[in-house]
Protein backbone atom coordinates (compact mmCIF):
# COMPACT_ATOMS: atom_id res chain seq x y z
CA UNK A 1 0.00 0.00 0.00
CA UNK A 2 1.59 3.42 -0.62
CA UNK A 3 2.38 5.59 1.53
CA UNK A 4 -0.73 8.49 2.49
CA UNK A 5 -3.63 6.19 0.73
CA UNK A 6 -6.31 4.73 3.23
CA UNK A 7 -8.71 1.97 2.50
CA UNK A 8 -11.53 2.55 4.96
CA UNK A 9 -13.53 -0.47 5.65
CA UNK A 10 -17.59 0.37 6.67
CA UNK A 11 -20.15 -2.14 7.62
CA UNK A 12 -24.03 -0.80 7.57
CA UNK A 13 -25.28 2.46 6.96
CA UNK A 14 -28.44 2.89 9.09
CA UNK A 15 -30.22 3.79 12.23
CA UNK A 16 -29.61 1.49 15.06
CA UNK A 17 -29.71 2.09 18.51
CA UNK A 18 -26.49 1.38 20.45
CA UNK A 19 -27.67 -1.16 22.63
CA UNK A 20 -28.74 -3.36 19.62
CA UNK A 21 -25.22 -2.90 17.59
CA UNK A 22 -23.21 -4.84 19.80
CA UNK A 23 -20.57 -4.95 17.08
CA UNK A 24 -20.43 -1.33 16.51
CA UNK A 25 -21.25 -1.88 12.75
CA UNK A 26 -23.99 0.80 11.93
CA UNK A 27 -23.17 4.34 11.63
CA UNK A 28 -25.90 6.73 11.35
CA UNK A 29 -26.40 7.81 7.70
CA UNK A 30 -26.08 11.45 8.78
CA UNK A 31 -22.31 10.53 10.30
CA UNK A 32 -21.97 8.84 6.52
CA UNK A 33 -22.92 11.92 5.05
CA UNK A 34 -21.00 14.43 7.18
CA UNK A 35 -17.81 12.24 6.62
CA UNK A 36 -17.91 12.19 3.06
CA UNK A 37 -18.34 15.68 2.81
CA UNK A 38 -15.30 16.08 5.20
CA UNK A 39 -13.46 13.56 2.64
CA UNK A 40 -14.65 16.06 -0.76
CA UNK A 41 -13.54 18.85 0.98
CA UNK A 42 -9.77 17.32 2.18
CA UNK A 43 -9.43 14.23 0.85
CA UNK A 44 -9.02 12.34 -2.45
CA UNK A 45 -12.07 9.36 -2.91
CA UNK A 46 -10.32 6.87 -4.92
CA UNK A 47 -11.24 3.59 -6.52
CA UNK A 48 -9.96 0.69 -4.99
CA UNK A 49 -7.50 -0.30 -8.17
CA UNK A 50 -6.08 3.22 -7.73
CA UNK A 51 -5.50 2.54 -4.14
CA UNK A 52 -3.30 -0.53 -4.84
CA UNK A 53 -2.03 1.27 -8.11
CA UNK A 54 1.19 2.78 -9.07
CA UNK A 55 1.69 5.77 -6.83
CA UNK A 56 -0.69 8.79 -6.62
CA UNK A 57 -0.34 12.18 -7.86
CA UNK A 58 0.88 14.56 -5.16
CA UNK A 59 -2.08 16.30 -3.80
CA UNK A 60 -4.49 15.76 -0.24
CA UNK A 61 -4.51 11.94 1.19
CA UNK A 62 -6.22 9.61 -0.38
CA UNK A 63 -8.99 6.76 0.31
CA UNK A 64 -10.93 4.13 -0.64
CA UNK A 65 -14.46 3.30 0.43
CA UNK A 66 -15.34 0.26 1.25
CA UNK A 67 -18.39 -1.88 2.82
CA UNK A 68 -18.39 -5.26 3.87
CA UNK A 69 -21.55 -7.68 4.06
CA UNK A 70 -23.20 -5.73 1.28
CA UNK A 71 -26.20 -4.84 3.44
CA UNK A 72 -29.14 -3.48 2.24
CA UNK A 73 -29.00 -0.39 4.04
CA UNK A 74 -25.70 0.44 1.90
CA UNK A 75 -27.92 0.51 -1.27
CA UNK A 76 -30.47 2.70 0.91
CA UNK A 77 -28.50 5.40 2.29
CA UNK A 78 -25.04 4.96 1.16
CA UNK A 79 -25.26 4.59 -2.39
CA UNK A 80 -27.45 6.93 -3.51
CA UNK A 81 -24.99 9.95 -1.92
CA UNK A 82 -21.66 8.47 -3.18
CA UNK A 83 -23.58 8.74 -6.80
CA UNK A 84 -24.56 12.47 -6.31
CA UNK A 85 -20.97 13.35 -5.79
CA UNK A 86 -19.81 11.02 -8.49
CA UNK A 87 -17.34 9.01 -5.87
CA UNK A 88 -16.29 4.96 -6.19
CA UNK A 89 -16.92 2.20 -3.99
CA UNK A 90 -16.12 -1.55 -3.28
CA UNK A 91 -19.20 -3.39 -1.87
CA UNK A 92 -17.56 -7.27 -0.47
CA UNK A 93 -20.17 -9.38 -0.81
CA UNK A 94 -20.93 -13.15 1.04
CA UNK A 95 -22.64 -14.94 -1.58
CA UNK A 96 -23.96 -17.60 0.30
CA UNK A 97 -26.38 -14.80 2.17
CA UNK A 98 -27.30 -12.66 -0.88
CA UNK A 99 -30.93 -11.55 -0.53
CA UNK A 100 -30.81 -13.20 3.37
CA UNK A 101 -30.50 -11.93 6.89
CA UNK A 102 -26.51 -11.93 7.87
CA UNK A 103 -26.81 -15.01 9.99
CA UNK A 104 -23.50 -14.88 11.46
CA UNK A 105 -25.00 -11.93 13.21
CA UNK A 106 -26.87 -12.61 16.57
CA UNK A 107 -30.56 -11.46 16.44
CA UNK A 108 -31.58 -7.84 16.69
CA UNK A 109 -33.93 -5.33 16.43
CA UNK A 110 -31.53 -3.81 13.75
CA UNK A 111 -31.89 -4.47 10.09
CA UNK A 112 -28.82 -6.92 8.76
CA UNK A 113 -30.46 -7.88 5.37
CA UNK A 114 -28.10 -8.78 2.84
CA UNK A 115 -28.64 -6.55 -0.60
CA UNK A 116 -30.28 -9.43 -3.37
CA UNK A 117 -29.07 -10.00 -7.20
CA UNK A 118 -30.89 -7.22 -8.39
CA UNK A 119 -29.69 -5.18 -5.61
CA UNK A 120 -26.53 -5.55 -6.10
CA UNK A 121 -26.73 -4.60 -9.77
CA UNK A 122 -28.46 -1.69 -9.04
CA UNK A 123 -25.16 -0.51 -6.99
CA UNK A 124 -22.96 -1.61 -9.61
CA UNK A 125 -24.83 0.34 -12.07
CA UNK A 126 -24.72 3.18 -9.40
CA UNK A 127 -20.92 3.52 -9.38
CA UNK A 128 -19.87 0.63 -6.40
CA UNK A 129 -17.56 -2.23 -7.27
CA UNK A 130 -18.49 -5.83 -6.61
CA UNK A 131 -16.12 -7.85 -4.68
CA UNK A 132 -15.59 -10.89 -2.75
CA UNK A 133 -16.49 -11.24 1.19
CA UNK A 134 -15.97 -15.52 0.62
CA UNK A 135 -19.14 -17.21 -0.08
CA UNK A 136 -20.24 -18.51 3.62
CA UNK A 137 -18.80 -15.68 5.37
CA UNK A 138 -16.56 -18.74 7.27
CA UNK A 139 -13.57 -17.40 9.68
CA UNK A 140 -10.38 -17.98 7.59
CA UNK A 141 -8.74 -18.57 10.69
CA UNK A 142 -10.52 -21.05 12.04
CA UNK A 143 -11.58 -22.90 8.91
CA UNK A 144 -9.94 -25.75 7.44
CA UNK A 145 -7.70 -24.96 4.53
CA UNK A 146 -10.12 -27.32 1.95
CA UNK A 147 -13.03 -25.31 3.13
CA UNK A 148 -11.35 -22.32 2.27
CA UNK A 149 -10.61 -23.61 -0.86
CA UNK A 150 -14.64 -24.77 -1.53
CA UNK A 151 -15.44 -21.15 -0.42
CA UNK A 152 -13.50 -19.07 -2.46
CA UNK A 153 -14.59 -21.37 -5.87
CA UNK A 154 -18.21 -20.57 -4.89
CA UNK A 155 -17.86 -17.23 -4.28
CA UNK A 156 -16.09 -16.41 -7.39
CA UNK A 157 -18.56 -18.68 -9.94
CA UNK A 158 -21.54 -16.73 -7.96
CA UNK A 159 -19.90 -13.31 -8.90
CA UNK A 160 -18.87 -14.27 -12.29
CA UNK A 161 -22.10 -14.80 -13.07
CA UNK A 162 -23.70 -11.82 -11.30
CA UNK A 163 -21.25 -9.51 -12.46
CA UNK A 164 -19.96 -10.78 -15.83
CA UNK A 165 -15.90 -11.23 -14.30
CA UNK A 166 -14.54 -13.06 -11.33
CA UNK A 167 -13.65 -10.78 -8.05
CA UNK A 168 -10.27 -9.29 -8.16
CA UNK A 169 -10.69 -8.52 -4.29
CA UNK A 170 -11.33 -10.77 -1.26
CA UNK A 171 -12.39 -8.71 2.39
CA UNK A 172 -11.78 -11.14 4.66
CA UNK A 173 -14.92 -12.44 6.64
CA UNK A 174 -14.08 -11.50 10.77
CA UNK A 175 -11.37 -9.28 9.23
CA UNK A 176 -8.37 -12.03 10.12
CA UNK A 177 -6.42 -14.72 8.17
CA UNK A 178 -3.82 -17.16 8.42
CA UNK A 179 -0.15 -17.54 5.81
CA UNK A 180 -1.83 -20.65 4.60
CA UNK A 181 -5.04 -18.69 4.14
CA UNK A 182 -2.99 -16.44 2.27
CA UNK A 183 -2.01 -18.94 -0.16
CA UNK A 184 -5.20 -20.39 -1.10
CA UNK A 185 -6.30 -16.62 -1.60
CA UNK A 186 -3.29 -15.96 -4.06
CA UNK A 187 -3.84 -19.31 -5.99
CA UNK A 188 -7.57 -18.77 -6.03
CA UNK A 189 -6.74 -15.82 -8.84
CA UNK A 190 -7.51 -13.25 -6.16
CA UNK A 191 -5.23 -10.03 -7.14
CA UNK A 192 -5.51 -8.89 -3.33
CA UNK A 193 -6.85 -9.71 0.05
CA UNK A 194 -7.82 -7.41 2.91
CA UNK A 195 -8.10 -7.72 6.27
CA UNK A 196 -9.08 -5.43 9.48
CA UNK A 197 -6.57 -4.59 12.25
CA UNK A 198 -3.86 -7.15 11.23
CA UNK A 199 -1.17 -6.10 9.73
CA UNK A 200 0.65 -8.05 6.72
CA UNK A 201 2.91 -7.39 4.38
CA UNK A 202 1.96 -9.33 1.17
CA UNK A 203 -0.64 -8.17 -1.63
CA UNK A 204 -2.93 -10.46 0.71
CA UNK A 205 -2.88 -9.34 3.87
CA UNK A 206 -3.45 -5.75 2.83
CA UNK A 207 -4.87 -3.57 5.93
CA UNK A 208 -7.94 -1.08 6.16
CA UNK A 209 -9.11 1.30 8.61
CA UNK A 210 -12.67 0.63 10.01
CA UNK A 211 -14.89 3.32 10.08
CA UNK A 212 -17.70 2.53 13.33
CA UNK A 213 -20.26 4.67 15.39
CA UNK A 214 -17.30 5.65 17.57
CA UNK A 215 -15.38 7.40 15.47
CA UNK A 216 -16.29 11.29 15.86
CA UNK A 217 -15.15 14.20 13.73
CA UNK A 218 -11.51 14.15 15.10
CA UNK A 219 -11.11 10.47 15.04
CA UNK A 220 -12.37 10.02 11.17
CA UNK A 221 -9.95 12.95 10.43
CA UNK A 222 -6.80 11.06 12.02
CA UNK A 223 -8.23 7.69 10.39
CA UNK A 224 -8.04 9.16 6.74
CA UNK A 225 -4.86 11.41 7.08
CA UNK A 226 -2.57 8.79 6.14
CA UNK A 227 -1.21 8.30 9.01
CA UNK A 228 -3.03 6.44 11.36
CA UNK A 229 -1.58 3.18 10.37
CA UNK A 230 1.91 4.25 10.85
CA UNK A 231 0.64 5.76 14.43
CA UNK A 232 -1.45 2.51 15.73
CA UNK A 233 1.30 -0.02 14.50
CA UNK A 234 4.06 2.46 16.96
CA UNK A 235 5.58 0.20 19.88
CA UNK A 236 3.79 2.55 22.51
CA UNK A 237 0.44 2.58 20.75
CA UNK A 238 0.77 -1.20 19.76
CA UNK A 239 1.59 -1.73 23.92
CA UNK A 240 -1.49 0.21 24.89
CA UNK A 241 -3.89 -1.97 22.89
CA UNK A 242 -2.49 -4.86 23.61
CA UNK A 243 -3.89 -3.89 27.19
CA UNK A 244 -7.30 -3.25 26.32
CA UNK A 245 -7.53 -5.87 23.30
CA UNK A 246 -9.03 -8.13 25.66
CA UNK A 247 -11.95 -6.63 27.03
CA UNK A 248 -12.55 -5.12 23.19
CA UNK A 249 -11.87 -8.85 21.41
CA UNK A 250 -15.23 -10.40 21.77
CA UNK A 251 -16.49 -7.44 20.13
CA UNK A 252 -14.13 -7.61 17.32
CA UNK A 253 -14.43 -11.94 16.90
CA UNK A 254 -17.99 -11.57 15.35
CA UNK A 255 -17.71 -9.01 13.55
Amino acid sequence: MKALVTVLAYHAIGECPAAEDSHNLFVTPSAFRQQIRFLIRRRRVVPLDAALGPPLPAGPPAVALTFDDAYRNVLENAIPFLEGHGLPSTIFVPTAWIGERAGWLSPSACDASIMSRDELREAARRGADIQSHGHRHLDFVRAELDEIRDDLRMSAEILADLTGAPPRYLAYPFGAHTAAAEQEVEASGIRAAFSIDVPGTSPFALERVQITPLDGPRSFALKTSGRYLRWRHAPGTRAAYAAVRPLVRPLLERR
